[in-house]
């Protein structure tokens, strides 16, 4: 198949298959133009479909609340560096899928690891929603991040820069737990505004 015939939806479905990695296909539609934001909507409109098979088919007002209030917990710990609330916050074997790892983060422990070294690097991470959607289980928050970089992170030593970048977040709750969350932003973006590319 030549690339210009290449549809988004078609390689949605390869990667559903696992014919195609999620890191590939997110560069592929980059390349095509598509937005860091349109990226994550784009992957939560397929997350959406995919997990709708598992939805109850009517969601009281009451469970979006309890979700939208989870989540604005979580970025509070998050902000304030409370690392044991975070911990709390996930199932033992959750998976993060972050656009700066080649792979996903696969149990709590890993999972703790990265935010650790996140809070560590950006002390004054400053995470503005902009908008969110609640599906059932699936909560999809589109933001904007921003902090400066005055510690060293894996692969990205500390520039003391200050960056802001827009991103989309797919967070999946089971039994208010954090199941996987999906963090898409334009990683060049962040490598151009530390000038650590």
């Amino acid at each position: 198949m030549h690339e210009e015939e290449y549809t988004i939806p078609e390689m949605v479905d390869d990667v559903r298959a696992g014919k195609m990695q999620r890191r590939q296909f997110m560069k592929r539609l980059t390349l095509m133009g598509v937005s860091a934001a349109g990226v994550g909507a784009i992957v939560a409109a397929a997350a959406s479909r995919q997990f709708a098979s598992q939805q109850v088919p009517h969601q009281n007002l009451q469970h979006n609340v309890d979700h939208l209030q989870r989540h604005d917990e979580h970025l509070t710990n998050q902000s304030q560096g409370n690392l044991h609330q975070l911990h709390n916050d996930y199932a033992e074997h959750a998976v993060v899928e972050d656009s700066m790892y080649p792979h996903p983060l696969v149990g709590r422990a890993a999972i703790m690891a990265r935010k650790s070294a996140g809070m560590a690097a950006i002390p004054g991470l400053k995470i503005s929603v902009t908008n969110r959607i609640v599906n059932g289980s699936q909560l999809t928050v589109e933001w904007v991040a921003s902090g400066t970089h005055t510690g060293n992170y894996p692969g990205l030593p500390a520039t003391g820069r200050a960056f802001s970048i827009p991103g989309v977040t797919v967070v999946v709750r089971q039994n208010g737990k954090i199941l996987r969350e999906s963090l898409y932003y334009d990683m060049n973006e962040v490598q151009n505004q530390l000038g650590s590319k």
